[in-house]
């Protein structure tokens, strides 16, 4: 017995409105890339005028370009500036154990030995660090006489106009507080470029792919009028079908990697750098390279279900297929989440591939709740026997 197809549910000349020559073809198909390209200049040209636009109004989140090119570098920002931070706090902590009041002939005889040895700090012990780290130095400040109005009065004639006042302040805590200050008001970049066209470079790059976002509905319409017209009615339903659940995924995969795991990975990362000792500088082009592969990636590999729920609709695999080979693929997700990921740390790669199995087993059991239709069992059983 053969299984009747699909297919013979339609006429011979389902395609008779829209057949073309292979000269219409590409004709149509230039027209639709022209629209395209019309259509993402505006919305790139828009993105630049509402960039210029924040800027002039003086808030840095309206726009498109510079807004979101803070979204992307603020997971990196972040967490460098936490580095730095937690050393300072750190090494504020181990100053302070370190550092014990002494007598003024001691510091001095430490520092003569310094001198003595052509200024270099490695001749001197832990302790004599410490002491040096402790020992008070000379500042002098100048205050202007109207600060003292308050509890002296006005200032009498002839007085000085201000007062140069010596206070003792030491090296580690001047250290401390400037590198704190530094941390809590965000008065320093933690990416940088190593060019003078970088930084324009990599906003351009920014714009260009917000440009195609924000217009990804109308490319999507010049995509699917093009192919469109080639598929038979079941094959559009399908795209009508999976078209909201892809792009649900999708943007589930680009959150989580933008908001969890582009965090965690250069924190955990940047734990080596305080377990060896070193610090981060990062190249804004090179994190920017990072920044955008990893979310794409993210997104397409949250298609995994939806490829698995097509495979099964159109009669190839089966949920029992699915769950006796999730050996193999779980070896072959672990091996795509090393390749596909930019990086070559296990972080980043367990990032993705435990979301990946996750969303494997949840392919199974959608699998096993919407079983494919009865004429593409038909078509597999079929097939089976006459094998």
């Amino acid at each position: 017995m053969v299984a009747r197809s699909r297919l013979d549910e339609y006429p011979d000349d389902i395609f008779a409105d829209t057949r073309m020559t292979f000269g219409e073809h590409i004709e149509e198909l230039r027209m639709r890339m022209i629209r395209a390209f019309m259509g993402l200049a505006l919305f790139l040209v828009i993105g630049f005028v509402l960039d210029g636009i924040g800027e002039s109004i003086g808030n840095k989140n309206f726009g498109v370009g510079r807004p979101m090119l803070k979204v992307i570098t603020d997971p990196v920002e972040t967490q460098v500036r936490d580095f730095y931070y937690r050393r300072t706090i750190r090494v504020n902590d181990q100053t302070a154990d370190r550092s014990k009041v002494v007598s003024p002939e001691e510091v001095e005889r430490v520092r003569q030995k310094l001198i003595d040895n052509g200024n270099a700090l490695g001749t001197l012990t832990e302790e004599e660090r410490g002491i040096l780290l402790g020992a008070s130095d000379d500042l002098y400040l100048t205050i202007p006489s109207e600060a003292f109005v308050s509890m002296y009065g006005p200032p009498k004639e002839g007085a000085p106009k201000a007062v140069t006042v010596k206070v003792q302040v030491s090296a580690a805590q001047i250290d401390h507080l400037s590198n704190k200050g530094q941390a809590l008001a965000d008065g320093k970049q933690y990416l940088t470029t190593l060019s003078a066209q970088e930084a324009f470079v990599v906003y351009f790059k920014v714009s260009i792919i917000c440009g195609i976002v924000l217009c990804s509905p109308w490319l999507f319409y010049q995509f699917w009028a093009f192919v469109g017209a080639g598929l038979y009615p079941h094959e559009r339903k399908y795209m009508y079908v999976f078209l909201g659940p892809s792009l649900g995924l999708f943007l589930a995969g680009v959150a989580l990697c933008q908001f969890v795991v582009l965090p965690g990975a250069v924190k955990a990362l940047l734990g080596f750098n305080e377990y060896l000792g070193f610090d981060p500088d990062i190249r804004l082009n090179e994190w920017l390279s990072l920044a955008l592969i990893l979310p794409l990636v993210f997104g397409l590999s949250f298609q995994t279900p939806l490829v698995m729920v097509f495979l099964n609709r159109i009669g190839m695999f089966t949920a029992e297929d699915y769950l006796r080979k999730w050996r193999q693929a779980c070896m072959i997700m672990a091996v795509l989440s090393a390749l596909l990921t930019p990086t070559p740390d296990i972080i980043t790669m367990m990032y993705m591939f435990v979301p990946m199995f996750g969303l494997y087993l949840a392919g199974i059991a959608f699998c096993y709740y919407f079983p494919a239709p009865p004429l593409f069992e038909e078509e597999r059983a079929a097939e089976e026997v006459a094998v």
